[in-house]
């Protein structure tokens, strides 16, 4: 079994023999809910692609402290993924955040489809996004990863089009059960120097003809996955899954 991950940004830029102090909830956290206690060994990242290895020297609920052993500074993928994942309701959408993230997804972004049922009024905007950002900081947790995924700012509508810039080396591939290529043709049809996949996934009635068109329009890709109709929860996971053997993550 591996050791359990804590984040904390005193580990950026740390080095081996070096002390670093989790923050009260990550302390409550080590010494209550986990019941850790010295020289219990651990891993310790600042979610930025920082990995530190060592123990804990200091056994405290609201501020633990960790001895360093060894540092590891992990360099960003050259093309990151970015999950665009519709608004939907029954927290789907937070359960597809959740496994793209453990998949190795790099930004997640909300998405305000035309189809949506779920709507976010202006006044509970913050407090969605606290809702997400604890989600994906879980997640990234439990799967022991360097990275915490970056959360977008929220998208609405056809906007979604407008991420596609290839000069940029930004490509939009929207899922469809009737899209127009396989994920491996959307792949094959990017430049040397794409450096950003928009991985687009619709709300519980699907993306809508004029985001379809949208994205068509500005040259993004249309991607079918498979022959049966998946779930707002199951299509982004599954496309970052196969991401992951096109690109070698894996």
């Amino acid at each position: 079994m591996t050791h359990p991950l804590f984040y904390s940004t005193d580990v950026t830029g740390a080095s081996s023999g070096q002390l670093v102090y989790l923050d009260p909830a990550g302390s409550a956290h080590a010494v209550r809910s986990q019941r850790l206690t010295r020289a219990d060994p651990v891993f310790v990242s600042d979610g930025a692609g920082t990995m530190a290895q060592g123990f804990i020297d200091v056994v405290d609920p609201q501020r633990t402290g960790i001895h360093l052993e060894t540092v590891t500074v992990h360099s960003p993928p050259a093309v990151r993924f970015n999950l665009i994942q519709a608004l939907a309701k029954g927290d789907r959408d937070l359960l597809a955040a959740e496994m793209a993230t453990e998949l190795g997804v790099d930004a997640v972004t909300p998405w305000q489809a035309q189809r949506s049922i779920v709507r976010i009024r202006p006044d509970r905007a913050a407090k969605m996004r606290s809702k997400w950002e604890a989600k994906l900081h879980a997640a990234a947790q439990q799967s022991r990863r360097a990275f915490i995924p970056e959360l977008g700012e929220l998208v609405q509508a056809d906007a979604i089009a407008n991420l596609h810039a290839p000069q940029t080396g930004a490509y939009v591939i929207a899922l469809h059960e009737d899209g127009r290529d396989t994920l491996q043709q959307a792949v094959a049809g990017m430049s040397e120097s794409a450096r950003r996949i928009y991985v687009v996934v619709g709300p519980e009635g699907g993306v809508s003809p004029d985001e379809l068109a949208a994205v068509e329009a500005a040259g993004g890709s249309t991607v079918k996955i498979g022959t049966n109709v998946m779930r707002s929860s199951t299509a982004g996971p599954v496309a970052i899954a196969l991401l992951n053997q096109l690109f070698n993550r894996w």
